[in-house]
C-alpha cells in the first residue's frame, strides 16, 4: 500500500537544497545568534544531515558569507532618490539600521569577526551601489559639486558596521541622525581642497 501523498517527501537537491540550507540558516540566526550559530543546527532545522552542509560550506563563516551574498543580492534594487542628500543618505541608514537589526546583522558581525582575510569598509575600493546612486543624484542636483573620496562615501555604513561589531546591536534612533549630521554629511558636503 502506499503512504498518503502528504507524507511523501522528495529528495531536495541542487539550488532547492541550498535555498532550504540557507533558509534554515536565517532562521537559526534569528532564533539564537552569532554565537549559538551551529552547522549541526542548521542541518537540524534543514531536516538534512551536516555532511550535506559542510559539502556546500566548510564552516558557519563560509555559509553566513553564502547568506550574506544572497541577501544582499535580492536587496540590490534602484534607488529612488528623493530630491535631498540628507533625506536618502537618512534613508539608506534607517534601512540599514533595520537591516542590521536580526539575522543579516548576526551574519555581518560573526562574519567580520572570525573571518581571517579582513579588509577595510573604509578605505576599499567598492562603494555600495545604493551610495552611488545618491551621490550621482546629489552631483546632478549641484548638491555636490565633486565626487567624495571612497572613504568619505564609506563613512556612513563602515560606522554602522563598526558600531553592530563592536556592541552586538545596530545604531538606532537619534544617534543615527546623530552619525549623519555631525559626521558623514560634513564630510560629503566638504569642499575639495587645491594643492
Amino acid at each position: 500500500m502506499d503512504a498518503p501523498v502528504d507524507q511523501v517527501r522528495t529528495r531536495r537537491r541542487g539550488a532547492v537544497l541550498e535555498q532550504a540550507i540557507l533558509d534554515a540558516a536565517w532562521a537559526e540566526l534569528g532564533e539564537h545568534g552569532w554565537s549559538s550559530f551551529t552547522i549541526a543546527g542548521v542541518a537540524a532545522r534543514c531536516g538534512t544531515a551536516k555532511n550535506v552542509v559542510y559539502r556546500r560550506w566548510e564552516n558557519r563563516i563560509q555559509l553566513a558569507q553564502e547568506m550574506l551574498v544572497r541577501a544582499l543580492r535580492s536587496a540590490d534594487e534602484v534607488v529612488a532618490t528623493s530630491g535631498d542628500l540628507r533625506s536618502d543618505l537618512l534613508g539608506f541608514l534607517r534601512g540599514l539600521e533595520a537591516f542590521y537589526d536580526g539575522p543579516f546583522g548576526e551574519a555581518v558581525r560573526g562574519v567580520l569577526l572570525e573571518r581571517a582575510d579582513r579588509t577595510s569598509s573604509l578605505t576599499g575600493p567598492e562603494v555600495p551601489s545604493p551610495i552611488v546612486a545618491i551621490v550621482d543624484a546629489a552631483l546632478g542636483r549641484g548638491e555636490l559639486t565633486a565626487r567624495p573620496p571612497a572613504l568619505v562615501q564609506n563613512l556612513g555604513h563602515a560606522l554602522m558596521t563598526s558600531e553592530l561589531v563592536h556592541t552586538a546591536a545596530p545604531l538606532r534612533g537619534p544617534a543615527v541622525e546623530l552619525l549623519l549630521d555631525d559626521v558623514w554629511l560634513p564630510a560629503l558636503l566638504r569642499r575639495p581642497t587645491g594643492g
